[in-house]
């Protein structure tokens, strides 16, 4: 249930139906290789919540586009906000999904940049003694992993990727076989992106620029050190992926119902916990 789809008046059922769960999709805008686009991250989270929420209803509140990628300016269409601002606009969402009835909510983390930023306002929550909790998902905890698709496959479940060719699959044996850099336009992001929206991706640029990692600060990685250069000196092309050739939309529709399964399960989840909601109760009185 998108919550700008929702009619007015018809609200408190739209709240009782999603046993009082919200999620925002929280992505980023910025290049992932030349054959993606710039909204790349909200556009497959999102696509991928809102076919969730069909199997297991949830209110969906409008994404937060804007993200963490401080140092990435020299791509032209990267969106920088600062630190402060994007923890303004979590805590205010959150507020007004608080306020309109919901005391679960699930930030949807669709970029990679966003993992210390979002683990870290969740925490910050807690300073403020608020009546509602805030979860965060990363929404590749639901991808399926090429070994994994493998495993099933030669289990005799082929069935369960019924979309994939007999190329299809031998092109995934290649891919686990020789892939070295993935993760950011990498297969799985392609993949589904090409099963929603194959209007807005262009394979003929998938290799125009490298994906390869030049391990550039990989000694203070390996001596123990976080540098929030790190990430970017290694892809200078905003670029973690390889193998892309023989990528296509069948790829993309069988992860992508593998992931919609998955985060459906995901939104049961925390509709059915009442542990958490026992201790958050434990804690307030606590305090």
């Amino acid at each position: 249930m998108l919550w700008t789809e929702i009619l007015s008046g018809q609200f408190d059922k739209a709240v009782a139906k999603a046993k009082g769960v919200c999620v925002m999709v929280v992505g980023c805008v910025e290049h992932h290789g030349k054959h993606l686009p710039l909204g790349q991250d909200v556009i497959h989270t999102s696509g991928v919540v809102e076919l969730a929420a069909k199997k297991e209803p949830v209110v969906i509140f409008p994404p937060m586009y804007f993200g963490e990628k401080q140092g990435a300016g020299e791509f032209q269409g990267t969106i920088i906000f600062s630190t402060r601002l994007m923890l303004d606009i979590l805590r205010e969402s959150c507020a007004e999904m608080a306020r309109n009835g919901f005391k679960k909510i699930i930030l949807v983390n669709g970029h990679g940049g966003n993992t210390n930023l979002l683990n870290t306002f969740a925490r910050s929550v807690l300073h403020e003694k608020n009546d509602y909790m805030v979860f965060v998902y990363n929404s590749w905890m639901a991808w399926p992993k090429v070994p994994q698709m493998l495993k099933i496959i030669d289990s005799g479940n082929r069935r369960e990727f019924p979309e994939l060719s007999d190329e299809d699959i031998e092109y995934l044996r290649y891919y686990a076989k020789n892939n070295k850099n993935s993760g950011h336009g990498c297969l799985m992001e392609t993949a589904m992106t090409l099963a929603l929206r194959p209007d807005l991706v262009d394979m003929s640029k998938v290799n125009d620029v490298d994906g390869t990692s030049t391990g550039y600060l990989s000694h203070l990685a390996k001596a123990g050190f976080y540098t929030p250069f790190d990430w970017m000196s290694a892809y200078p092309n905003s670029y973690s992926s390889d193998c892309h050739e023989s990528n296509n939309e069948r790829i993309g529709q069988s992860v992508l119902r593998y992931a919609v399964k998955r985060t459906a399960e995901a939104f049961r989840m925390i509709k059915e916990d009442t542990l958490a909601e026992a201790y958050h109760r434990q804690w307030m009185e606590k305090q």
